[in-house]
């Protein structure tokens, strides 16, 4: 804990001294969330998708900065399919979380009934995500649901063991809105142990009650618009990443003032610029170190990275530092703890498992 502590005043005092960021390290962190979308959980989602850009820019504050991607994982809703063990990927492991946040508010908030095979979601998750290769790369699984882990026999404990031969942890979050709790958490307490996981229970739409956001918001709506009007889209995928990032700007709006400051903190930092370089053409150019190797229309292009910077750091200066800064800050405190709330947990858990890989 006092590790904890002084890593997070470190990065506080960073942001207070306008500190340029330590570069992203090598280290790869892989997270994908597995979501139990059936009428014990409802409101999940809204819990993943409002904190989305809370929980992206905690981990871009931890030092030193991990290289993430973040999956999605749905199950147990009818729609999904019988065949498919009613399970969904919404997302494979991906650094595009514009992307990601636009599929889950596509979904319906609450659903009467839903079939939960934990088994089906383990396997995919498991087995068919693209995990970083590197063998220096922390992989997280949280499962997050309730209900009997074992409605398709016991083959989660083999899955399980798989996990632990690709180095991968599975976290089991309960969500304590459940009948049979007594009968169904020892197997969700199972899963955690075999994979060196955490076992914890979450209540669903519990409101954080930290809020530290005091900018204006209509400036930060303005500066936003003048960001958008620069983006120069382009290539097959730019149809795609255009209409994510509206869509995620929208549905951060529609949700509250911590989540649109924390999307819009969220926009001025490096790891947005890297999630479009696919589909915006002048963003592979803000990140260049030389001007040697490149053609003259690419050194002028290269030129306009001042400009797009600049209004990325009016972003960043509209919204201000504050609400990341004192968050961190509370996440520091020794008497703060996660209260079973969805991102605490995650923040929470994901830093203590940073330290020990650092």
């Amino acid at each position: 804990m006092k590790y904890l502590i002084t890593l997070f005043l470190f990065t506080v005092l960073c942001f207070a001294l306008n500190a340029k960021p330590q570069k992203t390290n090598s280290r790869p962190l892989d997270i994908v969330f597995c979501l139990d979308l059936s009428g014990s959980t409802n409101g999940l989602v809204n819990d993943v998708r409002d904190n989305l850009w809370l929980i992206a820019n905690q981990l871009n504050a931890m030092q030193p900065k991990p290289d993430f991607r973040l999956g999605v994982i749905c199950f147990s809703r009818p729609s999904f399919g019988k065949n498919n063990g009613y399970v969904k990927v919404f997302s494979d492991l991906s650094y595009n979380l514009d992307y990601i946040d636009a599929e889950l508010y596509r979904l319906k908030p609450s659903i009467e009934k839903g079939d939960q095979i934990v088994s089906a979601v383990l396997s995919i998750a498991v087995s068919e995500m693209s995990w970083s290769k590197k063998k220096n790369a922390l992989k997280l699984i949280y499962i997050v649901g309730n209900g009997s882990v074992s409605s398709s026999g016991y083959e989660y404990v083999k899955i399980c063991e798989e996990a632990v031969e690709k180095r991968i942890i599975v976290n089991s979050l309960f969500v304590t809105k459940s009948a049979n709790k007594a009968a169904d958490i020892a197997g969700w307490k199972r899963i955690a142990a075999i994979t060196g996981g955490i076992q914890t229970e979450i209540t669903v739409n519990k409101k954080d009650p930290v809020s530290f956001w005091s900018a204006d918001m209509n400036a930060v709506v303005k500066q936003n618009a003048i960001l958008y009007n620069d983006l120069q889209w382009s290539g097959p995928d730019s149809a795609i990443g255009r209409k994510s990032m509206v869509a995620a700007d929208s549905a951060a709006f529609e949700a509250g003032r911590n989540a649109y400051m924390h999307r819009m903190y969220y926009k001025s930092s490096s790891s947005f610029i890297n999630s479009i370089k696919y589909c915006d053409y002048f963003a592979k150019y803000l990140e260049e170190d030389s001007l040697s190797t490149i053609s003259a229309f690419d050194q002028r292009a290269f030129r306009m990275r001042e400009e797009r910077n600049t209004k990325l750091n009016k972003i960043k200066n509209s919204v201000g530092e504050d609400g990341v800064m004192l968050l961190s800050l509370e996440y520091a405190k020794p008497e703060f703890n996660e209260e079973g709330i969805f991102h605490r947990i995650v923040i929470l858990t994901v830093i203590q498992y940073w330290n020990k890989v650092y």
